[in-house]
This record gives C-alpha cells, structure tokens and sequence, in this order.
C-alpha cells in the first residue's frame, strides 16, 4: 500500500522470473481484470511507477496504457492521470494513479499524486 496525501493507493508491480520477449496474452486479461475488481469500490486508487532500471520505462509505460485503454473499454468507471517527471538523479519517472470516476477525492487524489510525483 502506498500513501497518497491520506488516501492509501494500491500499488502494482509485475515482476517476471525471467526475461521474456513472448507477448503474453495472459498476463494482459489478468490485469485489466484485477485492475476492474480492485476500482469497482469507488474508493479504491491504484498507482504504479515504470521500471527504469534497464531504460525501458517508456516502453512499459506504453504497454500500461494499452492495458488500460482495455480496462477502461471494459469497466467504463475506470479513469487515470499520468505524470512524468525526471528525477534530481536524473532518470526519468513515467507513473499513473487509476481511480473509479465516481470516486468524491478525485481532485484531492490528483494533487496529492502531482505533489508525491514533484517531490520524487
């Protein structure tokens, strides 16, 4: 659980055995459906930060966006705000906060995470 402002925000991270350049079609319909369940409850929030280890965050970050425009054909409650940002270390953040539209903190949620984002 990660903290946004006051709001605790659920965080993603996929992290496979071994590196793997097969699309898989699997992984993609078990998020998009864990991404559905966890914001069906309108207060639930989910963040998530792009690996940059290996500079292929923008990469990662293009792959997140097609799942969520998969999700968001799905589950029409779904919304999301990206924020990019290059760190003092100088490496580049790509993240993004999910919420369910109906949720009543969302422009609390979105200055919060900007103000997270801007402090990184």
């Amino acid at each position: 659980m990660v903290q946004i402002g006051e709001v605790g925000a659920f965080s993603i991270s996929l992290y496979p055995e071994e590196e793997n350049n097969i699309y898989d079609y699997w992984i993609k319909n078990t998020v998009i459906k864990t991404i559905g369940d966890l914001l069906k409850k309108d207060s639930n929030v989910i963040f998530y930060v792009c690996d940059n280890e290996d500079d292929r965050e923008d990469k990662r970050h293009l792959v997140f966006e097609y799942w969520y425009q998969q999700s968001k054909t799905k589950y029409g409650y779904i919304e999301k705000y990206n924020y990019s940002v290059m760190s003092d270390n100088g490496y580049k953040l790509n993240s993004s906060i999910l919420y369910n539209k109906e949720n009543y903190l969302v422009d609390y949620l979105l200055d919060q995470f900007t103000k997270l984002m801007q402090s990184s």
